[in-house]
């Protein structure tokens, strides 16, 4: 199978007719002039059983190929999910959301030989699956006192009655990254869901089961799916998106060359 480079989609401008921006390209948007919007989504599959859930902690976000048969792909799946930055073009993470995946319609579809496929995931009451940064494979959690973004950049689920259930979801735990209000001394605690999160080299995004969003480890006791899941053949699905941008290149000749007067040949103007 071929390699592809990281950064191979197109930034796509105002007018572009697309439905939804590319993960696997690492495709961009102009929605803001100057800015570039990215916008990755990716899964974890999860069919190993309770024996075996001190195994499964920790989650890379698979980003799945374009190419749709196994036989004959061109393209591998990209096994982790990575915002794309740099010290010149710094990324800044505004947006996360986790979910548990689940068939449409739920319970799946009696006309389609293969439904369902999605399982819900056994784990223990209270512990949480949170998505964001990897920091050396342990999470950086989302401190109480926040003082650079993290909230922006993560997402989390809880787990209820020893199980996160299918179609369980949320989205960023800061919401959106805006101000809205500020106390009269603006306090550090004012800005703590208003930032984003700010990297400086690529930056691989991570699911980690733990005990509480703070945790700066991998605390938790992993996940699983049940017995008759497996005889069945489903499995579960941790699904992942992450929201981003970036500074646009830098302004070059090619944008402006083709508008310049210059006289276009020996002896000759443009008149």
């Amino acid at each position: 199978m071929a390699t592809y480079k990281a950064d191979a989609g197109a930034i796509l401008n105002p007018g572009n007719q697309i439905n939804r921006l590319s993960s696997y390209n690492t495709e961009g948007v102009y929605g803001w002039p100057g800015l570039e919007l990215f916008e990755l989504i990716g899964y974890a599959k999860v069919s190993n059983l309770s024996a075996d859930k001190g195994s499964y902690k920790s989650f890379d976000l698979i980003i799945p190929s374009p190419d749709r048969r196994p036989g004959d792909r061109v393209r591998n799946d990209r096994t982790s999910m990575v915002v794309q930055a740099s010290a010149a073009r710094p990324a800044y993470i505004y947006g996360a959301s986790i979910a548990v995946g689940q068939d449409i319609p739920a319970g799946g579809l009696a006309t389609y030989p293969a439904s369902p496929v999605t399982a819900g995931l056994g784990a223990t009451t209270g512990e949480l699956l949170l998505l964001g940064p990897d920091n050396s494979a342990v999470p950086y959690g989302v401190p109480t006192a926040q003082l650079n973004g993290l909230a922006a950049a993560s997402s989390s689920l809880t787990a209820a009655s020893s199980a996160f259930a299918e179609g369980a979801a949320d989205t960023t735990t800061g919401d959106v990254p805006f101000w809205t209000t500020v106390t009269s001394t603006i306090a550090r605690a004012d800005a703590a869901n208003s930032m984003m999160y700010k990297v400086t080299a690529d930056t691989t995004m991570k699911v980690f089961n733990v005990d509480a969003i703070t945790d700066t480890s991998v605390s938790g006791d992993g996940v699983f799916i049940s017995q008759a899941d497996s005889d069945a053949g489903r499995a579960g699905y941790i699904l992942g998106r992450v929201n981003y941008l970036r500074p646009a290149t830098n302004v070059s000749w090619n944008d402006i060359q083709e508008f310049i007067d210059f006289s276009s040949q020996v002896g000759g103007n443009d008149e």
